[in-house]
């Protein structure tokens, strides 16, 4: 049978595969006519296959879906008492953060060659690319800090838990965060470093103030790889799964292993929180020798995590589960129940959502809607291309697209900027506007159905990729 064909249009934007098959509950997706229409039969497959896991009480797609490892990135399944590893996926607590830069506006930004120097001082201080080398500015850390972090998340380094979607994840007391020496190995090397693939430092300009922002898009790095790949394997052992199916493994929270793996998952999530704020010292550094100014942090989020969280149901009661947000952000609206005492109860927290280099990002704020979709938005604009195949697709484009990236103009209230500068010689293929999906299409689909509204439109004017 076809899933994409069963899926049937309640709403405007509003799909729903009904329960079938193995499917424990109703699959919801909030997707235009167009993007339902770029969808394949192997993303409603797997969506499928996320709501058919034990303990699932809740499966959503989000507007920029596509198909992952084990569950689709754009997902998010809901449990009672079961970790699905692959809702976390191999990069725990993947997230972004948000510099604002007061006093720093569209005109003071608008030459290319002191973009050019911005990103050459903060590559002075920030490490890139897959390995673990550290560059000789940046701040140093032993081991008992790394523990420390590990267990404490940005708490260990004294950031305020109002800038932090989670300050930290309680791990156990007992758990020996060093006990994965593959992972453990990774942790002092890479604290604050962003990695490859698509993480990134990015200056980005709002469309409508000229204001500036740095967003830092990154993970837990060699730390979550490696405890995410260990418990793929002790997991699929567990199950009776073959090792090639090990992505599709999962775990009940009160068994041993469930138990060991939520540890060294939240103790993944608080390096990645931490990295994200060590980043910022680099960051900052930069701003002052360039621009001589200072930025502040704004907010960080993830949107590759499980979290315990209260859900509101629709009668109004609560019930507490498992969120598994794979590339997907949380959306807590104003008044939701687990932002008690925080400073932003009254007006829900940001959602954080980079889209491309080429297309820029925006900071939404969740709406009432958002209690229909677990509270929860898309983590960007969703890819159109794997890496691969963009790399073949493209190549042939490589000038066009260098030149499109060097020659784009845009307004800033009234400031016109030509350009987005790189610390790369070539655009890369993989990571191009031309392998995403249009990031305004996507937030459309969230405020027509009063999921989230945007609040800030920002677009690149500087780009510093993790290389491979």
């Amino acid at each position: 049978m076809s899933f994409k064909y069963a899926a049937r249009k309640v709403g405007d934007h509003h799909w729903v595969l009904p329960k079938t098959a193995n499917m424990r509950v109703d699959a919801h997706a909030y997707l235009s006519d167009a993007l339902y229409a770029a969808t394949d039969e192997a993303l409603w497959s797997q969506i499928a296959n996320g709501a058919s896991y034990p303990g699932v009480i809740g499966a959503y797609l989000m507007p920029d879906t596509h198909v992952g490892y084990g569950v689709p990135v754009g997902s998010v399944i809901v449990t009672e008492d079961v970790i699905i590893q692959a809702g976390s996926g191999y990069d725990i607590s993947c997230g972004v953060l948000y510099v604002r830069v007061p006093g720093l506006t569209a005109g003071r930004v608008k030459g290319k060659y002191e973009r050019g120097q911005w990103i050459r001082e903060v590559e002075k201080r920030v490490a890139t690319g897959v390995g673990s080398s550290r560059p000789k500015l940046a701040r140093r850390f032993d081991h008992q800090k790394a523990r420390d972090i590990l267990r404490w998340g940005a708490k260990a380094i004294g950031v305020s838990a109002s800038k932090c979607e989670r300050q930290y994840i309680p791990v156990p007391e007992d758990l020996e965060v060093d006990a994965i020496e593959r992972a453990w190995t990774k942790v002092v090397p890479q604290m604050g470093s962003v990695g490859g693939g698509n993480h990134f430092i990015e200056m980005q300009v709002d469309r409508d103030d000229g204001s500036v922002w740095v967003m830092v898009h990154c993970g837990s790095r060699g730390y979550g790889w490696q405890v995410a790949n260990h418990f793929f394997y002790e997991g699929a052992h567990l199950r009776g799964l073959g090792l090639n199916r090990r992505e599709d493994s999962w775990l009940r929270v009160d068994e041993p292993l469930g138990k060991l793996y939520w540890g060294f998952h939240n103790a993944a999530a608080n390096f990645a929180v931490a990295n994200r704020h060590v980043i910022v010292d680099g960051i900052q550094e930069a701003l002052r020798t360039v621009f001589q100014c200072e930025g502040e942090v704004y907010y960080e989020i993830s949107h590759n995590l499980v979290q315990e969280e209260t859900l509101v149901l629709p009668d109004g009661t609560h019930q507490r589960g498992f969120v598994h947000r794979k590339g997907a952000t949380r959306a807590f609206p104003a008044e939701h129940p687990d932002l008690r005492g925080s400073g932003w109860e009254s007006t829900g927290h940001p959602c954080l959502i980079p889209g491309s280099m080429y297309d820029g990002a925006a900071i939404l704020f969740p709406m009432e809607g958002a209690h229909r979709t677990a509270c929860s938005v898309n983590h960007g604009s969703g890819r159109v291309l794997g890496r691969g195949e963009a790399k073949r697709r493209l190549e042939h484009k490589q000038d066009e697209i260098d030149t499109e990236m060097r020659t784009v103009k845009r307004s800033f209230a009234g400031v016109e900027i030509e350009g987005i500068v790189g610390n790369t010689r070539k655009t890369p293929l993989d990571e191009c506007g031309h392998v995403y999906k249009d990031l305004d299409e996507v937030l459309a689909v969230l405020e027509h159905e009063n999921i989230a509204k945007v609040a800030h439109r920002l677009y690149p004017v500087a780009n510093m990729k993790g290389t491979d």
